[in-house]
Formats: C-alpha cells, structure tokens, sequence
C-alpha cells in the first residue's frame, strides 16, 4: 500500500520517495525488485513506471538501521579517535541493533534526512504494525531521555574519577545481577557501559537535537498519517485505538484504508448467464449468498466510519485474486486510490 500510494505521488508529479524498515523487505517485492538493488540507498524507479504514466520520479529505499547508526556517529562525532573508540565498543554494538528505540530512532533519521535534502516533495515511510507502531513513533522522546546529562554523568561521575568508581557505588546485590549481562558484550559489562557513555557523550547533544527534530516532524502540519487495516472487527478496533493514540500524540490522521475490504464482484452479464443455462443456478446461488454475508459485514464498516472524525478520509480497497507484485500491479492499485 506504500509503495501505490508511491506510485499515485509520482503518477501526479511529485518527486517521491517511499522508504520501509520492514526486516521482511516486503517493499521490494511489490516492487519488483531485487532486495540487493534497494539495501542501501534509494533506487529511481521512473523509466520502469513509464513516462506516459508518471510525470514525477519514484524512489525506494529499505533502511539499514546498524549502517544508518554508524553514519550518524561518524558524521557528528568532532573527534576521529572517539569515533572509533565507540565503534569498537561491544555494548554499543549490541545497542545500535537491539536497544529499545535505537531501529526506530534510525528510520525516523533517515526520514528526516530525506526531507531535509529537499531531493523529494513526499517521502512515505511504511511503519511497523499497530502493536509496533506506537514504540516506533515515541523512539525520539526515548532516546532523548536515554542521553539526557544527568543519566550519562551518572555513569561517568567527575572526570577527576577513576573510570570504575561505579562498581564501588553499586551494592553487592546488584553487581551480581550485573555480572550476569556480561554475555551482552562478552567482558565486564560495568566497565563497557561506562566507556559507552565517556564516548557517547560528545555527540549527545546533537542526538538529543535530532530526535527533537524528528519528533517536530512527526507533529508538523503537512506530516500526514494513513492508518492501513482490513475488513475485521479485531483489526477495526486496533484501527481506532491507533487513531486515538496518534490524535492525543499530536499527529495529524488524514485517512484510514481499509484493505481487501470486498472483492470485485462479477459483472453484469454473470447474472443473463444464468438465465440461459440451469447449471448457473447453483453456483448464482452461492454467489448471492456471498455477496449477503458481505452486506452483513459492511455493517462494520458503517460504524467504524461513525467513529472517525468528520475530517478523516476512509477509502475501501477492493481484494484482488493475485498478489500485488511490480509496478504495473501497484499502478492498477494506485488508479484505486485515485478514484477514492
């Protein structure tokens, strides 16, 4: 659905880019294309979309969180010889891939580069699903809470201390249950922590700057948020508890999609078919039974739409028999969305 939303931007003129953190890589296969061509930076997809179609440019991109970590390091650390000395640290080798936040942090910085290059007029980042998406979204108030002064002078103490003053302020208990999460970097984890944060401390400034940056983006105005669902009571509901969450956050919901919310029914000749031959008769049967239970569903949907608000877009995505795979499939989708 990102990538035909994508495609419609591209088809109406916009410089697009349409980026995804999606371990699967899933986006290139709808888009056709090899994993390798889109691992590491956007790909211009315009002559494969056809200039008779597309009077914009599409890009993609799958974001590569560890790489995307190491850069920013690199690019904001003042000093090469602590720059290094962070990339040879086990514990921020472990962090930069599994700490809470950390994957999340890195997308929404590659998003904000994307839109600060000003190579694009919309970038869509396809998120992680509903019971991620609200960790993803609050990953830039986590991170700049995680290197706030007090927390990193905490751990570093004075400098006129010795670096492992800390173990001496922890009791007996506690460096006990510490000793056991030496298996995350495969040596005294107090001590890695502690030149993890003497390390980390001349960039974190600019860290805490991004990620309130990031989040200024998030709330901007012209950032806009499409919830994609599907035609179910469980997923509904997940829907409008999304809606709430991203409202109270100070995100801005333009519209909600419900996905294979119907499949396309026969056309009319199906129904003189039937007239002609009494073998139709028990498949027409079924067939109206179907498009019954259908209509009962719908009644879902009806309240759901009671449940948004009035400046809320809902648009129902028809179920294709084939899967959406290339760009000649995502711009049959992409000629949906333009009906809607």
């Amino acid at each position: 659905m990102a990538s035909a939303i994508a495609v419609r931007a591209c088809q109406i003129g916009l410089r697009t880019l349409v980026l995804t953190v999606d371990p699967a890589k899933r986006l290139a296969t709808a888009l056709g294309l090899n994993l390798n061509e889109i691992a590491d930076c956007p790909v211009a997809l315009s002559p494969q979309v056809g200039e008779e179609n597309c009077a914009g440019s599409l890009s993609a991109a799958v974001i590569d969180s560890k790489k995307i970590f190491d850069q920013f390091i690199r690019v904001h650390s003042q000093n090469n010889e602590i720059t290094e000395r962070i990339m040879r640290n086990r514990l921020y080798q472990q962090l930069s891939t599994t700490l809470a936040g950390s994957q999340e942090f890195t997308a929404l910085e590659r998003l904000l580069q994307s839109v600060e290059n000003g190579k694009y007029d919309l970038v869509v980042l396809d998120t992680p699903p509903t019971k991620h998406a609200m960790d993803f979204l609050t990953a830039p108030e986590r991170i700049n809470a995680l290197f706030q002064d007090a927390i990193t002078k905490w751990f570093m103490g004075s400098g006129d201390r010795a670096p492992g003053f800390l173990a001496a302020l922890v009791s007996k208990g506690t460096r006990t249950v510490l000793k056991s999460l030496e298996v995350l970097t495969g040596g005294p984890f107090i001590e890695e922590l502690i030149d993890f944060f003497s390390a980390m401390r001349g960039i974190q400034k600019i860290l805490r700057e991004r990620s309130q940056r990031v989040e200024a983006l998030l709330k901007n105005k012209q950032t806009r948020f499409l919830v994609v669902t599907s035609f179910d009571a469980a997923k509904l509901q997940e829907a409008k508890y999304l809606g709430t969450q991203l409202k109270n956050l100070g995100y801005h919901l333009q519209g909600v999609i419900i996905n294979r919310a119907f499949p396309i029914w026969l056309p009319a000749p199906f129904d003189e078919a039937r007239e002609r031959s009494p073998s139709y008769e028990k498949v027409w049967n079924f067939y109206a039974q179907f498009k019954d239970y259908y209509s009962i569903r719908y009644s879902l949907y009806e309240r759901f739409a009671a449940t948004l608000d009035k400046s809320v877009v809902l648009m129902r995505i028809p179920e294709y028999q084939q899967d959406i795979h290339g760009i000649d499939d995502l711009e049959k989708l992409a000629s949906v969305l333009a009906e809607l």
